[in-house]
């Protein structure tokens, strides 16, 4: 819970990664949020694309953290950044390629104050495509749901990365992001989720960017499908055998039973006579 008074410390992280036109974007908008006290951490790894070389100057000019590294990985990338940089007593995570409205964490913040007990916090978000104000699609998740959120995630991932903010005790209490999985955030959540309540903001306070560089519009839903397994493996002691078992069924019929069919459909697609 967040208690009023002196304006608790939020360290930001933001892992980079061959995001050279987008990153700035992002950055910017970590340091124009509206509550006082934010530190921003970026951390580059291993970008071919000159993003180290731009986030290098673009440090000298703004009030951020640069650590540039060989490439690590998103989970080593956000454990170093949390275990040896961050200050903060709450910790928030931004895609390098997507941005936040100006009052996200001081919504979420507030959110937090409200519920004793909660030290995690998300929010809906959209996607925009080309600029910042071109958002499309309705909000993620369409309905949003606290508390005990346990029994809800563990269907399905509908807390968005880039809106969490949670405690730094929380983030010790579970250690970190697993680093031997591609899942790590759906992980962190289930994770979560059984340590503490939740909380929401309901309105989009991320836009998250749609390309074809976005690295899970870029994966195989075969592969995706594989690593979800290993989710739900890791976290089976958490939940009921019964509802484990129709977790893993509902993923498998939508990463692997309903991509066959879609590839199928065209094939078996009636001919019409235009004669």
């Amino acid at each position: 819970m967040v208690y009023p008074g002196e304006p608790e410390l939020v360290s930001v992280i933001i892992p980079s990664y061959n995001h050279r036109p987008y990153v700035e974007t992002a950055v910017r908008s970590a340091l124009a949020q509206t509550h006082p006290a934010v530190q921003v951490i970026v951390i580059d790894d291993g970008s071919s694309d000159g993003s180290r070389e731009f986030l290098q100057e673009l440090a000298v000019k703004e009030p951020f953290e640069f650590i540039a590294q060989e490439n690590a990985g998103v989970c080593r990338t956000l454990n170093r950044a949390v275990r040896e940089i961050a200050r903060g007593s709450f910790i928030a995570l931004l895609a390098s390629d997507d941005y936040w409205v100006p009052e996200k964490l001081a919504l979420q913040l507030a959110r937090m104050r409200s519920e004793e007990g909660a030290e995690l916090c998300f929010s809906q978000a959209r996607e925009f495509r080309y600029e910042p104000t071109d958002a499309v699609g309705a909000p993620f998740p369409v309905r949003v749901f606290e508390g005990d959120m346990l029994r809800h995630v563990v269907f399905r991932q509908h807390v968005p990365a880039g809106t969490l903010l949670f405690s730094r005790k929380l983030y010790d209490r579970l250690g970190g992001f697993d680093e031997t999985l591609r899942e790590e955030d759906w992980d962190f959540v289930i994770r979560a989720a059984a340590q503490t309540r939740f909380v929401a903001v309901p309105q989009p306070l991320l836009f998250y960017r749609g390309h074809a560089t976005n690295a899970m519009r870029s994966r195989a839903r075969r592969e995706i499908f594989h690593q979800k397994a290993l989710v739900l493996a890791k976290n089976f002691p958490l939940v009921s055998p019964v509802r484990w078992i129709l977790s893993v069924l509902i993923h498998f019929a939508h990463d692997v039973l309903l991509q066959k069919l879609l590839i199928l459909l065209p094939r078996y697609r009636p001919v019409r006579d235009h004669r």
